[in-house]
Parts: C-alpha cells; structure tokens; sequence
C-alpha cells in the first residue's frame, strides 16, 4: 500500500511541474496573440489549453524517452524504493521551486533548462555518493544542453530574416503597425487569422516538446518505483518482436569480425550477448516481473551498441546469405526500432493526465509573462508582423526538435525570436537592455542552479531516508 501512495504522491508531483510548466511556458505562446487583441485573454488561453493538449497527445514520445534516458534507471531500479524516492522528490522540488519562482518574477526561464539541470544535479550527486555504481550519459547531456543552446540562437536568425522577407514580399502597411488605444487597437481579420493560427502553432509544437518532458518524468517515476511492471510495454507484441530480434542476430551473426578494429568488434559482441539474452527470454510464455528490468537493460544497450556501429562498414563472412550485400548495418535500423518499442512507450492514462495538467496550468498566470514580451523585449511595441514572424519561427523551430527527440525551450525560442524582429525593425538599439539582461541571466543561472539545487536536496533526503 505503501508503494502506491509514494507512487501517487510522486505521479501528483509530476502534474504540478506541468501545471507551472503550462501558466509558465505557454504565456509565450498566447503573448502574441493577447497583446495584439486578436483574442480576448480568456479565449487565447482556452486555445492555447486545446492545442497544448493535442500536442501531449499527438506529439510522440522521443523527448520523454530521451529524458529518461538521462538517468542511469537500471542502477536506480535495484536500490531500495525509498531511494528511487529521493530520486524523484529531488528532481521535481528543485525544477518546481525555479519554475514558480522565475515565473513570479515575470522572467521567461527554461523549463527544459531546468528539468535537464536537476536531471544533472541528482545524477551528480548519485556518482558523488558511488563512484562505481554511476554511469552519467554524458554523450546524451551534451546532446540535450547543445539543443538549448543553438536553438534560441537558431530562433534569432530566423526571425531576423523572416522579418527581412517580409518587408519585400508585404506591402500592405497594416501589418507593421502594432495596436493603438482607439481607432487601431483591433487587428483587421486577415491579420487576426494569422496571428491567432501562429498562436495555435506554437502551443501545439510546445505541447508535443514540453509536454512530452512531463510523459517523461512520469515514466521515469513508474520504470523508477515500479520497474516489474512498468519496465516493458505490456502490449507489445512479443511475436513481432522476436522476428525482428532473429532478423538482427542473424545479421550480427554473419559480420566477419577479423576485419575491423577491437572496439568495433568488442561493441557487435556486446549486441550479440544481448540479443542472445533477449531471444532465449522471449520466447517464454510470460516473461517473469523480475527480469523485465533486465530485458529492459539489454535492449538499451542494443540501442546504444547500435548507434556507435551503424555507419562502420562491415564485411560479411564467406557463408553469409548473398543477399545481403550491404557494407554497414543502416539496413536492421527498422528492426531495431522496432525491438525498442518494448521500452521506449508511455500509457495512454500518462498521456492524457500529463495534457490535462498542461492544459489546466495554461488557463491561468498568463499575464506576467505576456507583459514582458509584448513590451519589455524591444523599446517599441509588438507589432502585428513581429507577433506572427516570433511565434511561427519559434513553432518551426520546436516541431524540428520534436522531430529529432531533442527537448528545448519554447521560452527562450520566442523571447530570442521577439529579440530578433526588434532588432530588425530598429537596430541593436531596439533592445531594452535591462529586460535582456535579465533574460540573459535566467538562460544561463538555470543550468547550474537547477543543477546544484537538485543535487543538493537529493543528498539531503538521502541522508535522511536512506544512509
């Protein structure tokens, strides 16, 4: 009984980080479209709560995998649950502290920046305390800081010059005005359409990234505290899977490894005892609760195994079958996708608790944030043109992310974005510097913060709970 409340204590955590998240990060995406009066606030937000929401639903789940991969789960999984419950609290008080407290302040900070800090911090912490137990990801950390970091650059330069496309291929002047008090202050309908359509765009890209970082964390608390049952998709079809299993160990099977280097070699050999392990198991009628964990262990090493010798090129033994006739392994890419829908999955009852949450915390707390980037980004005000370039760029550039499984800031994609029609319209000196500054300094404090913050509550649970 115990483990269920700790569970659901953990899993309403999770809600609440998506609740912030939705009245923290989705202001940006209603900002335009409410301060330009192209919707009342009431009606933006409810729009933006709807597409939100079909983005959770719709969006996949390759950033949710990616953040789980973050954490060394399979070590966590065989603590004691009450240290997998440190894990957890950990992550969430420190990524729900900075959150809420950017959001007061009316900063637009990183929710990513500061889940992946925290991830970080607890992992941190976790090698500090055994060394030898602890395997950071880093390859995966730099992947994900990287994405944070280009992407509001990336978000910049596009609206920069989406600005500059504008003005030679627009000639109607209404576009690039921004709402006056009387005879202006509504938006002819054209205009309306497009900023109100951006607006929608965005909060559906925004959905299918941030939301996805709450399918994470979930997934990460269930495989975490529950790892029988909730480490392999119970509806996967094990039949399909194993095909696809046999497929690649006959492909393994058939590399003449004399032929490449020792780490090459060593590295198909690992695939192999793993793919060895997964046949002999899977075959099985049920699969014993405890060595799906397992199971789960070795098909995250064929993924990784996987991804470090795809592009090699191999030589076949003299025996092998003619037909294939490949010399590196970008054939057995579908058969390892498909193998890896085995752990790489979230329950629909997740997805839909995680939209809600996101939907709910975007009808309220807008106001803040909508201030900021409607007046305190540039020297001027939004207008029209910059509203529709800042929130379709930032869309465009989230949905590429998606696409890729890389999560990034929606805040710091429009902000940047906002900064990058400013600066077209007039200059560097279209910037007010002390909003920029602040911005700045959230962008980078997040990180090591969230960091230090998440470590430090991990060791302090741990040494209660735990030692």
């Amino acid at each position: 009984m115990e483990i269920y409340l700790l569970l659901g204590l953990c899993l309403l955590l999770v809600c609440a980080f998506e609740f912030i998240n939705g009245f923290h990060d989705t202001a940006n995406a209603v900002a335009p479209v409410i301060y330009t009066n192209s919707l009342s606030a009431k009606k933006a937000v409810l729009l933006a709560a709807f597409f939100n929401f079909l983005g959770v639903t719709l969006g996949g789940i390759s950033v949710a995998m990616g953040i789980i991969h973050l954490l060394p789960l399979d070590m966590i999984a065989n603590q004691p649950v009450a240290f997998g419950i440190c894990v957890v609290l950990a992550l969430l008080f420190a990524a729900i502290i900075w959150n809420f407290g950017t959001w007061y302040l009316g900063i637009p900070a990183s929710s990513s920046h500061t889940l992946i800090g925290s991830i970080l911090g607890v992992s941190l912490a976790m090698y500090w305390l055994d060394p030898t137990g602890v395997s950071i990801p880093w390859t995966k950390v730099l992947d994900a800081g990287k994405s944070l970091l280009a992407s509001p650059v990336f978000g910049f330069l596009l609206a920069f010059g989406a600005m500059h496309v504008l003005h030679l291929y627009v000639k109607n002047h209404d576009f690039f005005q921004h709402p006056g008090r009387f005879w202006n202050k509504f938006p002819k309908t054209w205009i309306k359409a497009s900023l109100i359509s951006s607006s929608a765009f965005v909060s559906f890209a925004h959905g299918s990234n941030d939301g996805q970082k709450g399918v994470g964390l979930a997934m990460l608390i269930l495989i975490s505290l529950a790892p029988a049952y909730f480490a392999m998709n119970p509806d996967v079809d094990l039949a399909l899977v194993k095909q696809n299993v046999d497929v690649v160990q006959h492909r393994l099977d058939n590399l003449d490894l004399t032929k490449v280097s020792q780490t090459d070699a060593a590295v198909v050999l690992e695939a192999k005892d793993s793919i060895n392990y997964i046949e002999s198991v899977i075959t099985k009628e049920e699969i014993p609760l405890t060595e799906r964990i397992t199971i789960r262990k070795h098909i995250l090493k064929i993924q990784k195994d996987y991804k470090n010798i795809a592009s090699k090129e191999f030589s076949l033994v003299p025996q092998a079958s003619a037909a294939w006739e490949m010399k590196n392994l970008d054939d057995i890419a579908p058969n390892i996708a498909t193998i890896s829908t085995v752990t790489d999955y979230a329950p629909w009852w997740i997805i839909a608790m995680i939209s809600i949450s996101l939907g709910l915390g975007t009808m309220i707390g807008w106001k803040r944030i909508v201030i900021t980037i409607g007046e305190k980004i540039g020297k001027d005000k939004l207008t029209y043109a910059q509203g529709t370039v800042a929130s379709l760029m930032t869309a465009a550039t989230i949905s590429s992310a998606s696409h890729l499984g890389l999560p990034v800031s929606t805040t710091h994609i429009l902000s940047s974005g906002v900064a990058g029609t400013m600066a077209h319209e007039h200059g560097k000196g279209g910037l007010q510097g002390d909003t920029i500054k602040s911005i700045l300094m959230a962008w980078v404090l997040t990180l090591p913060v969230s960091t230090v913050l998440a470590g430090l509550i991990f060791y302090i649970l741990h040494f209660i709970f735990v030692r």
